[in-house]
């Protein structure tokens, strides 16, 4: 599908957010979803596979939420204003369905799309690529979020929707056990989670270098895109 690219910056309480944002061309409305990237900063593979999710008729956002021009110099220093924010700036497009949004996060960008969809009730779809949940060097970090030092997942009973998870078994930055745990804080919370573990594959197995995993990344893009196509196109309960 044909589309446009521009860098549009999204007010925060201190400043703007700058972002990448992709919008179909045509006539009516679209689904959106926003991508976060990791703690590695925004880099021409978040524009690429934005970019992709466009040519199928999705809307996207990729704020900066860090870095760069960003008045947040570092991940730890994201705020739950700053996503509430990003997702206002999207759906107050003229070209994106406002009750359609889905999250899509990478490494510590898929903790983040968790916390993103338990702040925003009408998320109706997170994608977490090996995301990290772990508390400690993990979301305790995120000071400036609403987190439960003493109960770090009872954010995911806030999570309204779907989720699917996925994971390679050698990761040796974001251990697979941070979705085994992610995993059994859905089924205490009755949040449906479906994951899936790449046998012998490491950490950012999506994005070309020496961790890339051709089978595993196109198996995650076709499961992530028919995942978001079934709950932000068809809107119906996913299967």
């Amino acid at each position: 599908m044909e589309h446009t690219c521009r860098k549009p910056s999204i007010q925060a309480d201190d400043g703007a957010i700058p972002a990448f944002f992709c919008l179909p061309t045509g006539k009516g409305r679209f689904p959106a979803v926003i991508v976060l990237h990791g703690s590695d900063g925004f880099k021409s593979n978040h524009a690429e596979y934005a970019e992709n999710l466009c040519r199928e008729g999705f809307a996207v956002l990729v704020p900066t939420w860090f870095g760069g021009k960003s008045p947040r110099r570092h991940w730890d220093e994201v705020r739950a204003s700053d996503l509430l924010r990003a997702a206002a700036w999207l759906r107050s497009r003229a070209g994106v369905y406002p009750d359609r949004i889905g999250c899509l996060g990478f490494s510590r960008g898929g903790g983040l799309a968790l916390i993103f969809g338990a702040l925003l009730p009408e998320t109706r779809a997170i994608v977490n690529y090996f995301g990290l949940t772990a508390w400690r060097g993990g979301l305790e970090e995120f000071a400036h979020l609403p987190l439960n030092e003493n109960d770090p997942f009872d954010f995911v009973g806030k999570i309204p929707c779907p989720v699917i998870s996925f994971h390679g078994d050698q990761d040796n930055v974001v251990p697979v056990e941070n979705t085994y745990r992610l995993d059994d804080a859905c089924r205490r919370f009755g949040v449906d989670h479906r994951y899936f573990i790449y046998p012998r594959v490491n950490h950012s197995f999506v994005w070309p270098g020496d961790k890339y995993n051709e089978s595993a990344r196109m198996d995650s893009w076709q499961r992530a895109l028919a995942f978001l196509q079934h709950l932000l196109v068809s809107s119906q309960a996913f299967q």
